[in-house]
């Protein structure tokens, strides 16, 4: 037989390898699909087969069991228990890839599901996974939305991916889609398919292999189930908007992300029945006017939906040369790849409720991260409460002392000593929430609310509690030295963030401040943030009376302990659900970088320092505080001639800047 004949006949033997897209499934548990994969390997030569079984089962062990450290042997001998009497070819399925002529074993899918996504904890919570294994997402056009359909398929966010493309693989393809020269001439659709199919066999996939059109385009978008989401990368301007037309009838938000500069496009047409089509920028065009324009006479509508002025340079100037140097618009498999990942991120996003909004963003690289440094600048800023300024807390005391000088007035560089003594106070996240003020001879103590305005502190309490602190460990220290002092709290309902006033008095008398535990002066010095794991101890019972007797004290105050094994575990729980939401919380997260303090010298500075959870003094990796070192430093109080303001900075004990104590 000829060389050509030989090859014919190949061919036509792959004609159905070449056209499947859907692997099958064996589970040799079953009678059935025992006999079936016993014919399969009688009838396909060559077939590959791959069994890496005990190795899934290995990482899902240790997946289960994070805390532990479980060497090799130990692992393989959990496997064997966990099996039990199940044959390991009989645990699981075996998957097979007609188009590959492979057969995979793999855990079944729940454990498979499981074992794939572990690592999408935390930044995605397993009731988001759930949620996100439910939704229905659309994808026509399949250059940009080939990465993006994978992308989700990665990311297991999503439930069902329905894929449309008309065309077929051409080597020019190959700059920005992900697949290989065996695949030239194939289906989009198709290659698509086993692309997700070679990632998550489990994973449900609806393809429309002749693209979508008049006759299939409302069942593209509601056949099985309605689509939470469709993404349009389809480029023939009247598809686009008979997409949009339809989308907005049943209440289905668009996604659009264009490649160059990334700009992406969502309209909410779920919330906003009403949006004009791209956002009323191609007003009341219709689809059938350009459906048979060439190239580059849709060009004037491209630039009504794009925009002239969001498209990059190079884009505006590659415009001019279609069908004269180049066939149709430049793209790249950066800008492809980039897009399609920003594109998944979104789309999971609105799945999960978090977006909900429509609008155009440009997420250009080249903007983000410029070839002229000075050309941009990707410093995050962060809104702040005012301050109090020297004039304002001059201002207050004014108004409570009705400008009356104290009787006996603190002098400067004793009210500074004292000051410095204060600020070394405990505060919630270190943020310090206080100014002090000297004024008239008085110390006043106020709440800088800038600096403890947080979702972490509820109605300021943590504020009031380090205020409460300060104020104490002022007395103490004033008692130390043989000082009297009174001290008024919260004095005046018309100024709330004045906390407290100090003056000075000539000696004990019923005015003055009691001296309750004084000998507690001597451990201010010594107080600092300690996170070095310690063994559990009991709790001293002189330091628990103790405790219980200063909050008796106070009327209507109760001090609860908690000291049972299951309390304390309940609220171990209560504390690292807190500390998740706060990194996986935007507004959380950003508060908690406000926490970070930077000295005046080196808030830029790049170093190797690095945080450690065993650390007696921890320290911010420079990298992860980076994105903060545009942050003005906080001092602890204005200093004003005028107002004769006592700077109250702690210590530097190091000079990096110092991360928040909690």
């Amino acid at each position: 037989m000829e060389t050509g004949d030989r090859l014919g006949k190949r061919l036509l033997e792959a004609r159905y390898e070449s056209e499947a897209w859907r692997p099958q499934l064996f589970r040799l548990a079953v009678a059935e699909d025992r006999r079936a994969l016993s014919k399969l390997l009688d009838e396909v030569p060559g077939l590959q087969v791959y069994d890496a079984i005990e190795e899934q089962l290995i990482d899902l062990i240790r997946t289960r069991n994070p805390s532990e450290r479980i060497s090799d042997l130990a692992a393989r001998e959990r496997v064997q228990v966990y099996l039990g009497e199940t044959p390991p070819d009989e645990y699981g399925v075996w998957v097979y890839y007609p188009w590959a002529a492979r057969l995979v074993h793999l855990l079944d899918e729940a454990e498979f599901v499981e074992l794939r996504t572990n690592r999408n904890k935390y930044k995605l919570t397993p009731e988001e996974q759930a949620r996100l294994a439910k939704k229905r997402v659309g994808v026509v056009g399949l250059s940009v939305g080939q990465t993006v359909a994978t992308t989700m398929a990665l990311e297991r966010s999503v439930g069902e991916i329905r894929l449309a493309d008309f065309d077929r693989l051409d080597l020019s393809n190959l700059n920005r889609i992900r697949s290989s020269v065996h695949n030239l001439g194939v289906s989009k659709v198709l290659i698509t398919a086993r692309d997700i199919a070679e990632i998550d066999p489990f994973l449900k996939v609806v393809l429309y292999p002749v693209g979508v059109h008049d006759d299939n385009l409302t069942a593209f978008l509601l056949r099985g189930g309605k689509l939470d989401v469709l993404i349009d990368e389809c480029d023939s301007i009247d598809i686009k908007l008979k997409l949009r037309f339809t989308a907005r009838l049943h209440k289905i938000p668009v996604l659009m992300e264009t490649s160059d500069r990334s700009l992406i496009d969502v309209e909410r047409f779920d919330l906003e029945p009403t949006r004009p089509i791209f956002h009323g920028l191609v007003g009341n065009i219709e689809p059938e006017r350009i459906a048979n324009l060439s190239t580059e006479e849709k060009i004037p509508y491209v630039l009504k939906i794009i925009g002239e002025g969001t498209m990059s340079s190079r884009m505006v100037t590659s415009m001019i040369e279609i069908e004269s140097t180049i066939k149709t618009w430049p793209q790249l498999g950066s800008c492809v790849v980039y897009g399609g990942g920003a594109a998944a991120d979104i789309v999971r996003r609105m799945n999960l409720g978090q977006m909900n909004y429509s609008g155009r963003f440009i997420a250009d690289i080249e903007n983000i991260v410029p070839n002229d440094p000075s050309g941009g600048d990707g410093a995050l800023e962060l809104s702040h409460v005012p301050e109090w300024t020297a004039e304002g807390m001059e201002r207050a005391a004014d108004r409570w002392s009705h400008g009356r000088p104290a009787a006996h007035a603190w002098p400067p560089e004793l009210a500074r000593e004292l000051v410095e003594i204060a600020a070394r106070a405990p505060s919630g996240g270190n943020t310090q929430p206080w100014r002090w003020l000297l004024c008239g001879g008085r110390l006043f103590l106020f709440h800088e609310r800038a600096r403890s305005e947080t979702l972490a502190d509820f109605r300021t309490l943590g504020g009031v509690a380090a205020l409460g602190a300060a104020a104490e460990s002022l007395r103490l220290a004033a008692h130390a030295r043989g000082l009297e002092l009174s001290q008024v709290a919260f004095p005046s309902a018309d100024e709330p963030d004045l906390a407290a006033v100090f003056e000075r008095l000539p000696g004990p008398g019923p005015g003055a401040a009691p001296h309750w535990r004084d000998e507690l002066a001597g451990a201010l010095g010594l107080r600092h943030t300690n996170r070095k794991n310690s063994a559990r101890a009991p709790f001293d019972p002189a330091h628990h009376a103790a405790l219980a007797t200063a909050a008796g004290s106070v009327a209507g105050a109760e001090l609860l302990f908690v000291s049972g094994d299951a309390e304390l575990a309940e609220i171990a729980d209560l504390v690292g659900i807190g500390d998740q939401q706060r990194i996986i919380d935007d507004r959380l997260n950003r508060e908690m970088f406000r926490e970070v303090r930077w000295t005046p010298r080196r808030p830029r500075r790049p170093a190797t320092a690095s945080t450690s959870s065993r650390s007696s003094s921890a320290r911010p990796t420079w990298p992860a505080c980076r994105c903060a070192a545009d942050a003005t430093p906080w001092p602890c109080c204005a200093p004003s001639a005028a107002a004769r303001a006592c700077a109250s900075r702690p210590p530097r004990r190091s000079p990096r800047p110092r991360p928040s104590a909690s």
